[in-house]
């Protein structure tokens, strides 16, 4: 298990804790807002209709109960959870970020930088020397934020059916 109490953003200490299946209804929340509101802007509406609260409760809930994963939240001022990030060990030395999502009520606090620079740590604790993950080809605001946080891509393309869109792989030195 990661060991992550608190990041530094802007100054202020926000408590970063795991997160877990007693967590689920916060996470559905935010993954439901994340779809409903930031990915409308930017991925086909065919796309963002076909998330519907049940399938966000059984993704998320399939997630948080594999063992595989480890699971890290950010707390908002509020006390609630304001993002989080999913990451696991992938091969020996490879580690995956499965998936980072912040409230949009929250976005541009820092939120999204500092989860993601805990999962790095994260997968570095647990012996990984890179990392990779997956974005929507069509989410260049996504892209720009990994990009900007050190993460190229890598030159692999992949459209799975359940979400019928492509995703491009990138990585990043660890």
């Amino acid at each position: 298990m990661v060991r992550i109490d608190r990041v530094d953003i802007h100054r202020k200490l926000v408590p970063v804790r795991q997160v877990g299946l007693p967590d689920l209804a916060d996470v559905v929340a935010i993954f439901l807002d994340c779809w409903r509101l930031s990915y409308r802007e930017v991925m086909p509406a065919e796309l963002v209709a076909r998330m519907s609260p049940e399938a966000a409760e059984e993704l998320w809930a399939r997630s948080l109960a594999d063992p595989g994963m480890e699971f890290l939240g950010a707390e908002g001022p509020d006390g609630r959870l304001a993002g989080i990030v999913g990451f696991r060990i992938a091969d020996p030395g490879v580690g995956y970020v499965s998936s980072l999502y912040v409230s949009p009520h929250t976005q541009g606090g820092g939120f999204g930088r500092h989860l993601l620079t805990a999962a790095e740590r994260g997968l570095a604790e647990l012996g990984a020397t890179t990392a990779r993950l997956w974005v929507f080809e069509q989410n260049e605001p996504s892209r720009r934020f990994y990009e900007r946080s050190g993460w190229e891509p890598d030159g692999t393309r992949e459209t799975l059916p359940e979400w019928g869109v492509p995703q491009i792989g990138m990585a990043k030195r660890l």
